[in-house]
């Protein structure tokens, strides 16, 4: 769904218990709210049977997949460490999924999170201390200051990289816009009226309308323009319009109300 479409579906659901209206800048807090909380629930698996988490679930990697982002931030090494200082990892990182570690030959080593407990408890394991044959064992921790990874190369590395779970892209609905608005070309405008009719054809609640050249005016109707468009998987849509509308209804006490949907949804 695009923006004007998941408007649209949380005012249905909200219409269903004949609610209050709600202006858009209210409905985009109550769609972000959802959207923060379904992709943590996610993740965490707090709503799903014990083992069900991302990393082992495929249906939780497809509606997650957009947000699995890489980087590879600035490195503070010293002797058989790296320090991955919170300062510079990136902005929108929320959640590390691994880390890959290249040494000075250019090969790419996986990291092991190591408990806080088995720090001292490893070096002691033959088994299981850093070492770089027969394959390299690289570990990692996560400190107040950031990430510290712990190897046995005799060089320094030249490159951490990591694969995190990014914090979503903040919805927005943008500003609504009529005939009087001059676009410009290759803009994309979404109907929220009715109907929009733009160079001869008729448009309907939600579809995306592209300007061209010598049409820079909507005829008739209401459209929105300087949209945010959220980076999360469209296979999420119906849930945050449907944990939106909950949302909505329970920043104004309809709590009978809210749990009339929740009933419903269930």
């Amino acid at each position: 769904m695009n923006i004007g479409q998941l408007h649209e579906r949380v005012r249905f659901w909200l219409d269903r218990v004949a609610t209050a209206r709600f202006e858009p800048s209210d409905i985009d807090i109550a769609i972000n709210i959802a959207t923060e909380d379904i992709v943590e629930e996610k993740y965490s698996g707090s709503k799903l049977l014990p083992g069900d988490s991302f990393q082992k679930t495929q249906k939780l990697r497809d509606e997650l997949s957009k947000l699995v982002k890489t980087a590879t931030p600035t490195m503070t090494i010293t002797t058989n460490t790296v320090m991955l200082l919170t300062a510079n990892m990136p902005s929108s990182f929320s959640h590390l999924l691994a880390i890959a570690l290249t040494d000075s030959d250019s090969v790419e080593h996986n990291c092991w999170p190591q408990s806080y407990d088995r720090i001292n408890v490893n070096e002691k394991n033959p088994y299981r201390r850093k070492r770089t044959a027969p394959f390299a064992k690289v570990y990692y921790n996560e400190l107040s200051t950031g990430i510290k990874i712990t190897h046995a190369f005799t060089s320094n590395p030249t490159l951490a990289t990591i694969y995190y779970l990014s914090t979503p892209v903040a919805w927005s609905y943008g500003n609504e816009y009529t005939s009087t608005k001059s676009f410009t070309v290759a803009d994309i405008v979404i109907a929220v009226s009715d109907t929009v009719v733009y160079n001869g054809a008729t448009y309907h609640v939600g579809d995306a309308i592209t300007i061209v050249t010598g049409h820079l005016t909507i005829t008739s109707g209401t459209v929105i323009f300087d949209y945010i468009a959220s980076d999360i998987n469209e296979q999420l849509h119906e849930a945050i319009g449907r944990r939106a509308a909950i949302n909505a209804l329970l920043t104004i006490g309809e709590t009978a109300k809210a749990t009339e949907l929740v009933k419903f949804f269930d």
